[in-house]
């Protein structure tokens, strides 16, 4: 045993000091783990909520920045909106200024041009005035000035300042067909003579005119195709325009027909000078009958003589100073009893080919153009089909095929059937089904 460390001798530790060797070993340990475990507990508490206060921070801020990046979004997308609409009408503006100042300069005449003259002069004709011989402006090209070109020249000097584009209505051009037609002759049947007399007439003139150059005729200018409705006159008229490599115009003979004085002469005036400015070019013109029929005696006001100044104009094209060289006209009509006179006259009308009705032998031909396509039964009898349907026409027997075709589909059938070219023929031909008369007495 240790002794105190005092000077007093048995003191008794009355100084408070305890003896070393009275102290557990683990006491000190155990002591500082207690004193340490104390003081680390509020130091953690306080670092989680230091570092908790900093997050939710964040957090707001980050919510703040999105919402206003959005707003920030919104606003600049409505102010591209904005300058679109701010360009649009800056752009009206400046168009509206430019006709205003079009307005206020002052107006020119119309002219034609007749002859280039020279380097700068140029004959022109201007109506009513007469024939001037005038200047150009230094900004027209004079090489691209010819014959017949409509030109605008100021009303205090005369001078050709502008060239104005072709006079041709909006409404002519579109009667050009851009798409060549698909028809074709082999898809026309029983119309061999025809094929063969408008071949002669518009294809051969077309294709080879040192033909008729080496034989010293001329060439026929237009054919008229008649007959009853349904036989193949337009159908003939598309194939012409699939096998010649020219232009090809189609008109109806009620789009001519205008209201107001002098439109429809005007029309097909226009007509022509498109068809010669595309030349070599061919002009159909269906139901010419509307504007082609003959003149009274009296002569009537009002909209016949509309009518009838269309069909001089008409007359007048055909055949008048104008060349109609590389021109061809096909007319059709299901009237060529009312049609004038003065229109059907060679030089005009160089042939007149008639589309009957078809035969027995053509029906048969329409029946297996039609059919070619088609999933027939084996064993249909074509021939006596053709025999059944009486007068049809060519339309009606293609009427025919498509109605077959139709029954087959409503009994969800892949083929077409004998019997269903026996409905389709007295449903075509208004023949009753419900009477007295059954289909099968009907076709036996």
């Amino acid at each position: 045993m240790q002794r105190c460390r005092h000077s007093v001798s048995n003191c008794g530790c009355k100084c408070g000091m305890t003896k070393y060797s009275q102290i557990p070993a683990d006491r000190g340990i155990r002591v500082y783990a207690s004193r340490l475990k104390t003081s680390a507990t509020p130091t953690v508490t306080m670092s989680v909520k230091a570092l908790s206060a900093p997050v939710g921070l964040k957090s707001y801020y980050q919510a703040k920045i999105e919402a206003a990046e959005i707003t920030i979004n919104q606003k600049t997308q409505n102010l591209r909106r904005l300058e679109a609409q701010r360009n649009a009408l800056n752009a009206r503006v400046r168009l509206l200024r430019e006709e205003l100042q079009l307005l206020h300069e002052p107006g020119s005449y119309v002219g034609e041009v007749v002859k280039v003259m020279g380097k700068n002069k140029v004959l022109v004709k201007v109506q009513p005035e007469g024939k001037y011989i005038v200047d150009i402006d230094s900004e027209i090209d004079i090489s691209t000035l010819t014959s017949s070109l409509r030109v605008a020249l100021r009303s205090d000097s005369y001078t050709i300042h502008k060239v104005l584009p072709n006079k041709v209505d909006p409404l002519v051009s579109l009667m050009m067909v851009e798409k060549v037609p698909d028809s074709t002759y082999e898809m026309v049947g029983g119309l061999d003579k025809q094929i063969k007399e408008i071949k002669e007439v518009i294809e051969l003139p077309v294709k080879h005119p040192e033909l008729f150059e080496s034989l010293g005729i001329a060439q026929p200018k237009g054919v008229l195709l008649y007959g009853p409705p349904g036989t193949g006159k337009t159908l003939l008229a598309r194939a012409v325009a699939h096998h010649t490599d020219c232009k090809f115009i189609r008109v109806s003979g009620s789009e001519l027909v205008q209201k107001y004085i002098g439109e429809g002469s005007r029309m097909v005036r226009e007509l022509f000078v498109m068809a010669r400015e595309h030349a070599p070019s061919i002009i159909f013109m269906d139901e010419i009958d509307s504007i082609g029929s003959s003149r009274g005696e009296s002569g009537s006001g009002g909209g016949d003589s509309e009518v009838q100044r269309t069909m001089l104009e008409l007359l007048n094209q055909l055949d008048g100073f104008e060349p109609t060289k590389n021109i061809k006209v096909i007319m059709a009509t299901n009237r060529i009893d009312i049609l004038d006179p003065a229109l059907l006259r060679p030089g005009r009308i160089d042939r007149k080919i008639e589309f009957p009705p078809p035969g027995p032998e053509a029906r048969v031909a329409i029946l297996r153009i039609h059919s070619r396509k088609m999933s027939l039964q084996r064993g249909i009898n074509l021939r006596a089909l053709a025999e059944k349907m009486g007068q049809c026409s060519g339309a009606e027997v293609r009427g025919i095929c498509t109605e077959a075709g139709m029954y087959a589909l409503r009994e969800r059938r892949q083929h077409v059937t004998q019997e269903d070219f026996e409905f389709a023929i007295a449903k075509v031909l208004k023949k009753s089904q419900e009477g007295s008369t059954s289909v099968n007495k009907l076709f036996t």
